[in-house]
């Protein structure tokens, strides 16, 4: 016992362990006062119901009672009336009785009808009409109880339908007796339930159903009304049963899924039973809304002695946590920091050194001894140090942003020897000191590659360059030998066959025509030879100029492949050098030989034209697109590699997409004042 004691003094004396345990005991102390509270307040709403209920039944049984005392003093009266007509030989069915009937029920709105019953039980007479309709009313309740027995006593019977439509009402009967005391009929009244709804409809919702039952279980009125249950037999609960206390109220408490409070009270001298009903779901609504505000204002407070726990927790951990780990994160950090492939060098606000790590030493030809406390501008060429200062002084006043920064900068060994460095600066605040902390990464090795892969790739462009124009200069060369040789000798030799078929007309028919043939196929051949001429240099790009070439091209291509070709010139492209021109129609050429073999459109829209000193070409078709699984093998096609290399001798861009239509856009911009081996391409793919 001592020692589990001890153990829980030891628990309770660590601040972390103390904090939480009080502020579960205040939590947990405002939350059980709480709910002690509104348990009680529940409880006092519930008797408060169950007092209004009785109130009511009080109220309501009483003016049942007196409703109901008029009605038999009207009946009692009636029947001992009617009884004393016989002596004076005034029939039941006659006038007087029909007048006396509707008298007796004016200012009555509870009663609807009065009627007679003979012996026989049949209607003689009536308050609603006369004369009546006689009908046969002897298998009803209450004619069978007073024709059996031979006293007067009221009778009151299940809500039957009444005589005149459809309208359930309450009978109440009274035996008529003649002079010599035989049975002489029966006097009924029959009430308005709408009335007793009515006079029972308090308009409270913690007070439903009031509901009006016969002694045997018949229910006669339910407010809310509920027409089906009206006339059916309830089984009331043993406790409902009047005994030899019928006239006090019982109070039936109910349990389930409809909790609640019953009162059952008698009406005197009626075999009727008042019920009325206090639900807790409707008795407990204004708690419930008193308990949400009482419960927000609890879990308030809760909630803000929990923040204020967790708070001190969180608090009093981290100091803890910081106070543990202080020593081990200070070794794992120079152990990051030593074990690190970059050069770490951080300085303070003075620009000194105050960590100079291994990487670093190796870097600087410097060992960190000689390097803490120094100036960081020692690691400087001396033309680069006032740029530096200026630059960690706008860093260190905000006006930079306050991550890291990356720029390439100069560095300088201990040796005197100058090489660049990659760096990366960050800045950040321990104990009011602004440290900022250089990753330094020497790229000697990478800018040397960098200067070798961008001498071989200007090599290689000067050398495309040389391959295009060699190409373009022997296109020219093998165009001018068609046209000026194998052209005047395929003319030539068409005038000697001419000339043979004139002389062998007459004399060699058979002959002529096989040199009419020949004729039409060195046509055929001369035709050929045209068109290679034209596709290797067309003559019109050099005579009229690019707008008449790029015109014949659309057209030449048009006729050839079906293919509706629509053409927007801009008349100053004529004005680009012979270079450009020629880069441009090759381009174009080079483009529409793509639609005709891939694209299988309809219609190819080419567009050329001059803007801020940039002709721009482009090339748009309606045909099947760049679809995934085509678009590297296109972009990657000898005649796109054709198209950028004319490009890039114009530093130009290739834009290569999707185009409006679902086919293929291409886009060349090509500046009108410049030529460069370098060029920039960007193609864009759908």
């Amino acid at each position: 016992m001592i020692g589990a004691l001890a153990q829980a003094r030891a628990w309770v004396q660590s601040p972390v362990r103390a904090v939480v345990l009080l502020g579960a005991i205040a939590v947990s102390m405002i939350l059980i006062a709480t709910a002690l509270y509104l348990n009680e307040l529940r409880g006092d709403e519930l008797r408060h119901a169950a007092r209004e209920a009785t109130s009511i039944s009080k109220i309501i049984g009483d003016q049942t009672t007196r409703a109901l005392q008029s009605v038999d003093l009207v009946v009692g009266g009636l029947a001992e009336r009617i009884g004393q007509m016989e002596q004076r030989q005034i029939s039941s069915g006659d006038l007087p009785v029909h007048a006396m009937l509707k008298a007796r029920i004016e200012g009555m709105p509870h009663i609807d009808a009065l009627f007679l019953l003979d012996a026989q039980g049949t209607l003689v007479n009536g308050s609603a009409e006369f004369p009546v309709s006689k009908v046969r009313l002897a298998a009803r309740e209450y004619f069978q109880f007073h024709r059996t027995h031979s006293r007067a006593d009221l009778y009151v019977g299940p809500p039957l339908v009444s005589l005149r439509g459809s309208k359930r009402s309450l009978h109440v009967s009274r035996r008529v007796s003649a002079s010599d005391g035989r049975f002489g009929g029966v006097v009924v009244a029959a009430l308005n339930l709408d009335y007793f709804e009515q006079l029972h409809d308090l308009k409270l919702e913690y007070i439903t159903p009031i509901s009006l039952y016969l002694s045997d279980g018949h229910l006669v009125t339910r407010t809310p009304r509920n027409e089906e249950m009206i006339s059916r037999t309830i089984e009331l609960p043993p406790a409902a049963a009047g005994g030899d206390n019928g006239d006090l109220p019982r109070t039936v408490h109910l349990t389930g899924d409809s909790p609640g409070v019953v009162i059952y009270r008698d009406i005197a001298r009626f075999p009727l039973t008042l019920m009325v009903a206090s639900m807790d779901s409707a008795a407990l609504a204004g708690w419930r809304q008193n308990a949400l505000k009482v419960w927000l204002g609890a879990a308030t407070v809760a909630i803000f002695i929990a923040l204020i726990t967790l708070l001190l927790f969180r608090e009093l951990k981290r100091k803890q946590i910081l106070e543990e780990n202080l020593a081990r994160t200070d070794e794992t950090l120079r152990a990051m920091i030593n074990t690190a492939m970059d050069a770490i060098v951080t300085v303070d606000e003075n620009n000194r050194i105050v960590l100079f790590n291994p990487a670093a030493e190796e870097m600087f030809g410097c060992a960190a001894g000689h390097a803490m406390g120094a100036s960081l501008a020692r690691f400087l060429p001396e033309r680069y140090r006032s740029a530096h200062e200026q630059h960690i002084a706008g860093f260190h006043d905000g006006r930079r942003s306050a991550r890291a920064m990356s720029n390439e900068v100069v560095g300088l060994r201990a040796s005197g020897e100058e090489f660049p460095v990659e760096s990366t600066i960050s800045k950040v605040n321990v104990a009011g000191r602004t440290l900022f902390t250089a990753v330094l990464r020497d790229i000697s090795e990478r800018h040397r590659a960098e200067m070798a892969l961008n001498t071989s790739n200007a090599e290689l462009r000067r050398l495309s360059e040389s391959l295009i124009q060699v190409r373009e200069d022997e296109r020219t060369r093998i165009a001018r030998e068609l046209h000026d040789e194998l052209g005047q000798h395929l003319m030539r030799l068409r005038l000697d066959l001419s000339s043979l078929a004139g002389r062998l007309r007459s004399s060699h028919p058979e002959l002529e025509a096989k040199v009419q043939v020949m004729k039409g196929l060195l046509a055929d051949t001369v035709t050929s030879v045209r068109r290679l001429t034209t596709e290797l240099r067309p003559p019109l790009l050099d005579d009229l100029g690019l707008v008449a070439a790029a015109e014949w091209l659309a057209n030449d291509f048009s006729q050839r492949s079906g293919i509706g070709v629509e053409v927007a010139i801009d008349p100053a492209a004529d004005d680009c050098e012979a270079g450009m021109a020629t880069a441009v129609y090759r381009i174009l050429q080079e483009a529409l030989t793509n639609v005709g073999r891939h694209a299988t459109a309809s219609h190819v829209g080419v567009t050329l034209d001059i803007d801020d000193d940039t002709l721009r070409l482009a090339i748009e078709d309606n045909g099947r697109g760049m679809h995934p699984a085509s678009s590297e093998m296109f972009c990657a096609g000898n005649g796109l590699v054709g198209m950028r290399e004319r490009v890039l001798m114009f530093s130009g861009r290739l834009d290569v997409g999707s185009s409006a239509a679902g086919g293929v856009a291409i886009e060349v911009y090509l500046p009108l004042n410049a030529r460069s081996a370098a060029g920039h391409i960007e193609e864009t793919r759908p």
